[in-house]
């Protein structure tokens, strides 16, 4: 019931191992080098944490945009989607007359077809965007088109207080998304195959990088059909991994200190701040980068490069990149011709890691898995992630793990606290073992439990199986290496012991079925609802609570996704927690998410984490009751108000 440990200030990061100032100095000496020099510490590997360089990473973290340029705004046409609503956003923030909202709705001005689907003029939607008291526009998305990392990870209270870290559980990414013009560009994120013959019709016709003629998919029908699969995602999730995998999972907070590995499959181990800087990296290179791994889709997907790449060029956003009518040519050809200069189209702010080979011919490693990594050029006034080798992913990492979940000072966690329920709730946590993985105080043993283990859906756990056998050893440029890179710059081997089995292997447990980390339970009563998927979900009023402890159904439309964020309703956390403890109410919520075709498609469906405390394991509905209140009070301080 104390609180957790919090990042110290002074001390240094050193590939995941915290070190104090006297370590670090003698760490640096036994490489021969002067513990004076700040840029000794840079040239080891070691960032030191300091408050400019957490203040830094904030200000990263709200106001620096996510994606290149060329791909998400002039190929994707993210921005042109946006423009479409913008009239009802802007209408919308104006009704506010300068009051926040944690989730803006919007008035359709007009009628809006995506996919398969018309939204009609008059249509209220809630686009979970959180508006500031006072603002013109939502945080964390930008009037231009862009978006931050704020967007998808802090949200608002009631009073309209900043929450950062806490996911925004209701953000309509899925109709954000499919409003793009050219959304298919990223079919590599769900399970398309643009030769299906059901695609076929009026593409062009390329040639593969075999030399041979092939006909892309019909642009119209290819769009059509991802912007239907794209809908069919809750709100609230989202798909980045490029690994034709449907396998969305829900936005998660990001109270990342001592929670290593990171992403629920805990993919991103290796590097600084114990993966942290690998998934930050991630989120600015390879899971929102459209083109800058076509190289890999061979070998990682069975799709020619030269497919892949005409799939995503055909119906850019922009008309001047979509390939050329008459004769056919190669879509990297192509791309070299529109856009001469790599760094100033698919790799802006991209820089090929050491030891991966040249672009576009880049091997994956477990720092980077497209070879590529987010590093802005140096001593650049006009950008604020400028700076030295990984300064910017390094700044994002040092303020995140200053991060602590906000107090939960709900009514409800105060009766709880002067009741003894939560004490009591501690007690049954031990009873049930859950700290056997959920270890106090960051509640997570930072380990990788394989799928067959943890029989949630697997889906998840495959993302990066594809790329296991294609790994080169991961390797980073010193931390005082400009950019753009000299020459003679030196080169960092990135430490994998204990890790991984060896420097070309996925992290222990994801081999050789998949596997998800152990999730912090910090923070458990602003990120319903529950598990990698989200499937654990109640809607509010979905349960009659009695005075012992037991519950009742009194809404089955409430449960599951299908309750919930498929209908653009956010997931009451403590009624979902009772599913996520009790089988029979996990049953119902399971069923709800299996009757839904989209949600099947997603692979969705809340199963599997079969450690219940209920009355079959000896447990009453008191003892139950106790536990979901004892998780609800892991804020930043559990044993207070």
């Amino acid at each position: 019931m104390q609180p957790a440990p919090t990042q110290p200030i002074g001390y240094y990061d050193y590939f995941g191992k915290l070190l104090s100032p006297q370590q670090a100095a003698e760490l640096v000496a036994q490489q021969g080098l002067n513990p004076n020099h700040p840029t000794s510490y840079q040239q080891v590997g070691a960032v030191e944490i300091t408050q400019d360089l957490i203040a830094k990473g904030e200000e990263i973290f709200f106001k620096r945009k996510i994606g290149d340029t060329f791909g998400l705004q002039g190929v994707f046409g993210f921005g042109q989607g946006l423009a479409i609503i913008r009239p009802e956003i802007n209408a919308a923030i104006a009704n506010l007359h300068g009051q926040p909202t944690t989730n803006l709705q919007i008035t359709l001005q007009k009628d809006i077809t995506l996919g398969s689907r018309t939204f009609l003029k008059g249509t209220l939607i809630n686009t979970g965007l959180q508006v500031e008291k006072g603002a013109t526009n939502s945080f964390g998305a930008t009037p231009d088109g862009n978006l931050t990392c704020a967007v998808c990870h802090a949200t608002l209270n009631n009073k309209g207080d900043r929450l950062v870290g806490v996911p925004n559980g209701v953000l309509a990414l899925p109709l954000f998304i499919a409003l793009s013009p050219n959304t298919a560009a990223g079919f590599a994120r769900l399970n398309f195959n643009p030769l299906d013959p059901q695609y076929q019709g009026n593409g062009k016709t390329i040639i593969d990088s075999q030399g041979q003629l092939v006909q892309l998919p019909d642009p119209q029908k290819f769009e059509q059909a991802f912007d239907d699969a794209v809908l069919d995602v809750p709100f609230g999730h989202f798909e980045s991994s490029p690994d034709s995998i449907n396998n969305t999972t829900q936005i998660p907070s990001i109270f990342t200190f001592k929670t290593n590995p990171y992403g629920f499959d805990g993919q991103f181990a290796v590097g600084p701040f114990a993966g942290l800087s690998a998934i930050n990296n991630g989120v600015h290179s390879s899971e929102i980068n459209l083109l800058a791994a076509f190289q890999l889709s061979e070998k990682a997907l069975n799709i020619d490069s030269e497919v892949y790449l005409g799939t995503v060029l055909q119906n850019a956003a922009d008309p001047r990149l979509r390939l050329p009518p008459g004769e056919p040519v190669q879509p990297s050809q192509w791309l070299r011709k529109v856009a001469p200069e790599a760094t100033q189209a698919e790799l802006e702010d991209q820089v090929s890691a050491p030891g991966t080979d040249a672009y576009p011919n880049l091997q994956p490693s477990l720092f980077t898995y497209n070879g590529l990594i987010f590093s802005p050029k140096s001593e650049n006034p006009d950008d604020i992630a400028s700076g030295t080798f990984l300064f910017a992913n390094n700044a994002m990492s040092a303020f995140q793990n200053s991060l602590v979940p906000p107090a939960n000072r709900t009514p409800e966690n105060l009766r709880a606290l002067k009741s003894g329920s939560v004490r009591r709730g501690a007690k049954v946590f031990q009873q049930a073992n859950c700290a056997t993985c959920h270890i106090p105080p960051f509640f997570t043993d930072n380990k990788i439990h394989s799928v067959e283990e943890i029989g949630t859906n697997p889906a998840r756990a495959r993302a990066r199986l594809g790329l296991n056998q294609l790994l080169v050893p991961p390797k980073l440029y010193t931390f005082d290496t400009p950019v753009p890179i000299p020459a003679n710059a030196q080169v960092l081997d990135v430490p994998t012991e204990g890790i991984s089995d060896t420097p070309t292997t996925l992290p222990q447990g994801i081999l050789p079925n998949g596997g998800y980390k152990t999730t912090s339970l910090r923070g458990l009563d602003l990120s319903a609802p529950y598990l990698h998927d989200g499937g654990v979900a109640v809607r509010e009023g979905s349960l009659d609570f009695a005075k012992d402890g037991s519950f009742t159904v009194v809404d089955n439309s409430g449960l599951g996704l299908t309750g919930t964020l498929s209908q653009t309703k956010p997931a009451d956390a403590a009624s979902s927690l009772r599913a996520l403890v009790d089988r029979e109410l996990r049953a119902l919520v399971i069923t709800a998410n299996k009757a839904n075709p989209a949600l099947v498609r997603n692979n969705l469906d809340g199963t599997g984490h079969d450690f219940y405390v209920d009355e079959q394991a000896g447990f009453s509905p008191q003892q139950q009751a106790d536990l979901v209140n004892f998780m609800l009070a892991l804020d930043d301080d559990p044993g207070r108000f």
